[in-house]
């Protein structure tokens, strides 16, 4: 296996789904996790040694599904499909294939299993938390090393202030990175006040700061909203990916284009509470607007969960991790997608003092 894929293999060995690797058009397994050992009651060693309908009685729709992954290299979502093991067992499945560098992602969901809230699974995204904490920090000191040994040689206001820019931004990622194996805990790590204009702000300047000019950022905010109580770290990571995601979106399309960054109050919006309690209104919006191609229809109901992209070198982890920091938030992500406008809407709570 290359590099990449064993990065891959580290980050998806503790995620509470089975996980397989596929190469060509046998669908040679190449790699499977410690979830699918246990799922299938076989041992990676005899897996390796066989080809995917070897351990399952793939119907018509699956074949056709990976094949179209094989060609496309672009993520394929089945629902709702019967599976037949070769044990004997029947189970009705819901299966994504991903491309991976030189070989196919198999993920598989039993749907009898699935939670009533599709967005996020808070096993699966503990375990990416942890993963990826031990990803990232390796680089960050030497980041945060080259940025102070740059300053002294810096003229220009400009380029100082880009460079405290890049030098603040290490120092959150090291904050957010020492809290990512608690990611898939209910509440955030450190909640206060947070004014969400000015972290909106923040992150229209970091993204629109090393992206083409060409891409147009507008800002658009109710001077009226308050201040909402939030972990501002983990809330600006969430932005941030959503930002990143309509960029590429708007470059996937060759020409120059627009993001929107909007709040607004927006009142009739509650959130079910899981222990049965009252539900929670929430009227603070954040809207992110773009003016790119839009996300494919069949990815739309599950574009929330890991693994799940329509990007060409995309791992589906981003929208996932934006699910799960929300929802800690006890807030919720909504989506519109339609060719020109796709909309990203963040519904959070008042602060107690506020309501």
């Amino acid at each position: 296996m290359t590099d990449f894929q064993l990065n891959m293999a580290n980050l998806i060995e503790d995620t509470p789904y089975p996980v397989w690797m596929l190469k060509g058009e046998e669908a040679k397994i190449i790699w499977a996790n410690q979830e699918a050992e246990r799922w299938l009651r076989r041992s990676l060693r005899y897996q390796q040694s066989h080809v995917l309908p070897d351990v399952f009685d793939l119907p018509q729709d699956v074949r056709d599904g990976y094949n179209r992954c094989l060609e496309t290299q672009s993520s394929v979502i089945i629902r709702n499909t019967q599976m037949e093991f070769s044990g004997g067992d029947n189970a009705l499945c819901h299966l994504t294939f991903f491309p991976s560098g030189d070989y196919i992602g198999l993920m598989l969901q039993v749907a009898a299993n699935q939670s009533d809230d599709t967005m996020t699974n808070v096993d699966a995204m503990s375990a990416m938390g942890r993963m990826l904490a031990h990803e990232i920090k390796n680089p960050l000191a030497g980041m945060s090393g080259a940025v102070q040994l740059l300053k002294p040689d810096v003229e220009g206001a400009e380029a100082l202030s880009l460079l405290n820019l890049i030098g603040g931004e290490i120092e959150r990622i090291k904050r957010l990175v020492d809290r990512m194996e608690t990611l898939g805990d209910k509440d955030p790590a450190r909640s206060t006040s947070v004014n969400i204009h000015e972290v909106l702000h923040r992150a229209a300047q970091i993204m629109s700061s090393e992206k083409d000019r060409t891409i147009k950022f507008t800002e658009h905010y109710d001077p009226s909203l308050p201040s909402i109580i939030a972990d501002e770290d983990t809330l600006m990571q969430a932005l941030l990916n959503l930002i990143k995601n309509a960029v590429e979106a708007i470059e996937l399309s060759g020409q120059g284009g627009e993001i929107i960054l909007k709040t607004l109050f927006r009142s009739g919006v509650r959130r079910r509470v899981e222990n049965g309690g009252l539900a929670s209104s929430l009227p603070i919006e954040i809207q992110i607007l773009d003016d790119g191609p839009g996300i494919p229809k069949p990815i739309r109901a599950q574009i929330f969960q890991p693994f799940v992209s329509n990007k060409p070198t995309g791992q589906g982890l981003g929208l996932a991790i934006v699910a799960k920091i929300i929802k800690a938030h006890n807030g919720i992500v909504e989506l519109s997608s339609q060719p020109g406008k796709t909309k990203f809407s963040i519904l959070l709570p008042l602060s107690d003092e506020a309501s």
